[in-house]
Order: structure tokens, then C-alpha cells, then sequence
């Protein structure tokens, strides 16, 4: 615990964005992360991508509050990554973070 909390950074917020375009044989998609606030929450976000089957890089921009993830569209679709970043307890474009994983967050993720 003590090391999630040397890790701390400041927050800030942004508008919404979402785009989605293909590359080859993967697609890329933009996706907004407006409760997005700091390193820690980088950290939990990329662990949560990572282990999503499909997802084969994503690139966290902390300034702009967004998301860039490149994926295979045969394995998933936007809709599951957003789910896959709201189960780790934050808001991935309109969909809603959950509530018991937002609650398990580091305070300076809240």
C-alpha cells in the first residue's frame, strides 16, 4: 500500500472523445477517461487493458484523459474495452464505472 501511494500525482479533467479507425489487421480506437486523475490510475488502466484478450497495446495520454488502444476487432469490439476499463472502476466514454471497483480504488483515484 505504501508504494500506490507514493505514486500519487495530481488530476484533472477533459471533454469526451471517441474515434475508432482500422490498421491492417488491427483497429485503434480513441476512448475518453474522464475520471482519469493520475499515474496510479494509468497503472490500473493498462493492467486492466492488458488482460483483456485482444487488446494488443494502449497508450494512456494523462493530460487528455484518453485512451488509445490498438486491438484485434476479430477478438473484440470498442464496447468490450470500455467495459474492461469501467469493471476497474472508471468512466470509459458513456459508460459508467463500477461502483464496488471504484470504491476498492487508491483515494487519489477518487
Amino acid at each position: 500500500m505504501g508504494c500506490a501511494l507514493a505514486l500519487m500525482v495530481g488530476c484533472s479533467k477533459a471533454p469526451e472523445e471517441k474515434q475508432t479507425a482500422p490498421t491492417g489487421n488491427l483497429a485503434v480506437a480513441t476512448i475518453q477517461l474522464s475520471t482519469l486523475k493520475c499515474k496510479t490510475c494509468v497503472k490500473t488502466i493498462n493492467a486492466a487493458l492488458a488482460s483483456v484478450d485482444g487488446v494488443e497495446n494502449s497508450e494512456i495520454d494523462l493530460e487528455k484523459k484518453n485512451v488509445t488502444v490498438k486491438f484485434i476487432p476479430a477478438k473484440l469490439d470498442v464496447s468490450k474495452i470500455e467495459l474492461a476499463i469501467s469493471k476497474a472502476g472508471y468512466d470509459a466514454n458513456n459508460v459508467r464505472r463500477d461502483s464496488a471497483a471504484y470504491e476498492n480504488l487508491a483515494e487519489c483515484c477518487k
